[in-house]
C-alpha cells in the first residue's frame, strides 16, 4: 500500500535506538524526510548514517534533551514546520516505592512524558492545520490503560498526555491533523534487555529464564518485534488515517486483559 506520505516530514524523538529508530526507519522507507531527535549525538548520527545508507531521503540529526525547555527549543528552531510529528519519551528512574518519590521526581516526570509532547505538539500543530495535513503519534504504555503502582511516576504523566491528546486530536481533525498515541507492550528493544539481564541479577537466574518467563506472561508468547510497532506507527501517519484521531491504541500482543 502506497501511504500517499513521500516528500513529507517528520519529527522523530527518541530516534537514536528501539522504538523510535523503528519509527524512523519506517517512516524513510516509505519516502518521508526525517528529523532525529534524542540526546547522545553519536548514536543518533549512527542511526541517520543507517537510514541515509537504505532509503534516498534527507536526514538531519538534532541532538537534544527533550526533558528541558532548551531541548524542546533547539528542535522547534530546526523544523517548525513538519507534516509529521513522532514523539517517544524517555523513562525516568523509578523507584518502587512511592513514599520515597519526591516532589523533584514528580517534576522530572512531568517534564519528560507529560510537557515534553505537549509543548511540541503546540509548537506544530497551527502549521499543520494551516497546511491541511498533519499526523502526531505519541509512543506511550500499556499500562496506560492498567496502572500499576511501582510505575504510577511514568504512568501519572502518561494518563494526562492521554486526555490532552484526545482533547488536540478531536480539535484539530476537521483541518486533516490527527493526533493518537500508542500503547506498547513488552518490546525486543535494548532497553528491554537491560532490564532483563537486571531482573535475572536480583533473582539470582539466567538471563534465558528471565526471558522466558516474561515472554510467557504475554498472551502472544513472545516480545514484539519494533518493526511491528512501527508498522502502526507509519499507517497512522499516513494519507489514509485521516478519520482515526484521539485513540489510545495498543499493540501488545494481547497483554493487557481488559476489553475496553
Amino acid at each position: 500500500m502506497d501511504l500517499g506520505i513521500t516528500g513529507r516530514k517528520a519529527i522523530v524523538c527518541g530516534a537514536s535506538r528501539g522504538l523510535g529508530k523503528a519509527c524512523a526507519t519506517r517512516l524513510a522507507a516509505e519516502g518521508v524526510n526525517l528529523v532525529l531527535v534524542a540526546r547522545d549525538p553519536a548514536t543518533l548520527e549512527a542511526t541517520a548514517t543507517q537510514i541515509r545508507a537504505s532509503s534516498p531521503v534527507t536526514v538531519q540529526t538534532v541532538p537534544a534533551d527533550l526533558s528541558v525547555a532548551e531541548g524542546r527549543r533547539t528542535v522547534l528552531a530546526a523544523c517548525s514546520d513538519p507534516d509529521i510529528l513522532v514523539h517517544s519519551g524517555a523513562w525516568p528512574d523509578e523507584k518502587p516505592d512511592f513514599r520515597q518519590w519526591t516532589r523533584e521526581d514528580w517534576i522530572e516526570a512531568l517534564d519528560a512524558m507529560m510537557l515534553s509532547p505537549i509543548e511540541l505538539i503546540t509548537g506544530v500543530v497551527e502549521g499543520m492545520k494551516e497546511r491541511r495535513f498533519g499526523r502526531i503519534v505519541c509512543i506511550t504504555s500499556r499500562f496506560v490503560k492498567e496502572p500499576r503502582m511501582e510505575h504510577m511516576l511514568s504512568i501519572s504523566p502518561r494518563l494526562a498526555l492521554a486526555g490532552f491528546m484526545n482533547g488536540i486530536g478531536r480539535e484539530s481533525v476537521r483541518f486533516n491533523v490527527t493526533a493518537n498515541a500508542m500503547l506498547t507492550g513488552i518490546f525486543a528493544t535494548d532497553t528491554q534487555f537491560a532490564f532483563g539481564h537486571e531482573l535475572a541479577r536480583r533473582a539470582g537466574k539466567s538471563f534465558d529464564e528471565v526471558w522466558k518467563e516474561r515472554e510467557s506472561s504475554n498472551a502472544a508468547g513472545r516480545f514484539g518485534k519494533p518493526e511491528e510497532m512501527a508498522a502502526l506507527c507509519a499507517f497512522l501517519c499516513s494519507a489514509q488515517a485521516g478519520f482515526i484521531t484521539a485513540q489510545n491504541i495498543l499493540i501488545d500482543g494481547g497483554g493487557y486483559p481488559g476489553v475496553f
